[in-house]
């Protein structure tokens, strides 16, 4: 396993908590269908008149329920969007070394990414994952230092202190090299998931998210910072990836399709309403973080989602090209040292049974 690689790199935030369940329920089978009654529109069960047979589909998440990437999965539970699939979305959510391998050995359907990195490493080593599409187009993956720090660019951190959290990222690795910086000349530190650090001024840059960090920095520890977007220095633009286990995407074809569409419904409904959007995540998340976090978050994440591709194509899109750009960037950097088939990390399959014309197929 490389360096880089974040164990949960299941899109890792700062705080990130120890494992708790939405379910306590032991890991279904798909024997064992739930009976429910159907959703309304608005996401309230309906008279239980007629009941569906609803099919288990278990969903990790890497980190705590945030107004992030991955709220459109809340959103669609709530709003009972997966039930209209067809299907009966449970969640856990752990921060382990090893979250993303409970995806690979099927006790888990799906989770997501972050970092493509990450995923393309676990592809190389063997794991069936594949990305069935995006939740974003742009990464929230930045690196913070003070406002007064003085450094400005990946080169002036030569004889400086870099802290990483859990692993170094692949984007760091890729910034270092784009900008011919000595990596032997920075001393580079584990502060956990832990940012005081920087105000204590032992470290003089760290990882984290643009949707986050700023302005808990700002706002509990009073402190201005700067950021290096590592896509100003040579590494492409590809946001948090919805890894699936890649024999369920082939054993479930209409399983996967549902959760994929049901998924982009719930980021419609993310992109179209603020306000009832910043209430679920408050509603499902923890009471430390608070309405202005939530908030701060949503607006950042607002831009990432509707980027790039997703502007044209629909959102969740993803191509060939662009993953093959990630491949190609880790590898001319160093950061991975062989290349895998651009269609072993990827498949759409799913995505283009959702959309038609740049358009989500609903129902």
């Amino acid at each position: 396993m490389t360096l880089w690689r974040t164990g949960c790199c299941l899109v890792t935030m700062i705080m990130a908590i120890a494992a708790t369940s939405c379910s306590s329920a032991a890991y279904p089978s798909a024997a064992a269908p739930s009976q429910v009654a159907p959703a309304s529109p608005g996401g309230s069960a309906a008279a239980p008149a007629k009941s569906r047979t609803l099919i288990p589909f278990k969903w990790l998440f890497g980190f705590r329920i945030q107004a992030g990437t991955s709220l459109p999965i809340v959103i669609a539970k709530d709003l009972g969007y997966y039930a209209d699939e067809g299907l009966d979305l449970t969640w856990d959510i752990s921060t382990g070394q090893t979250s993303i391998r409970l995806i690979a050995t099927n006790q888990y359907q799906a989770g997501s990414v972050s970092s493509p990195g990450t995923l393309i490493d676990y592809v190389q080593e063997g794991l069936p994952l594949r990305s069935v599409g995006l939740t974003s187009q742009k990464s929230n993956r930045v690196f913070i230092v003070r406002a007064d720090s003085g450094i400005k660019r990946p080169k002036d951190l030569e004889g400086k202190t870099v802290g990483y959290k859990v692993a170094v990222w692949p984007e760091y690795l890729a910034m270092l090299a784009f900008d011919h910086v000595d990596r032997s000349k920075i001393k580079e530190v584990s502060v956990g998931t832990s940012s005081v650090e920087l105000k204590q001024r032992s470290v003089d840059m760290l990882p984290g998210f643009r949707g986050n960090e700023p302005l808990v920095l700002k706002s509990q520890m009073g402190l201005d910072v700067n950021l290096l977007d590592p896509q100003d220095y040579g590494f492409p633009p590809l946001g948090t990836s919805l890894i699936v286990n890649t024999n369920y995407i082939k054993s479930h074809p209409d399983q996967v399709t549902g959760f994929l569409k049901a998924t982009l419904k719930g980021e419609q409904f993310y992109l179209a309403n603020k306000e009832r959007t910043l209430a679920i995540a408050e509603k499902y998340a923890d009471k430390d973080i608070t309405p202005a976090q939530h908030e701060f978050l949503y607006d950042a994440t607002v831009v990432e989602m509707n980027s790039g591709l997703a502007k044209t194509k629909g959102l969740g899109y993803q191509s060939a090209a662009q993953w093959q750009q990630q491949i190609d960037t880790l590898y001319q950097y160093g950061v991975i040292k062989a290349k895998p088939k651009v269609q072993d990390v990827f498949d759409n399959t799913a995505l283009d049974r959702s959309l038609k014309d740049g358009q989500l197929v609903w129902p």
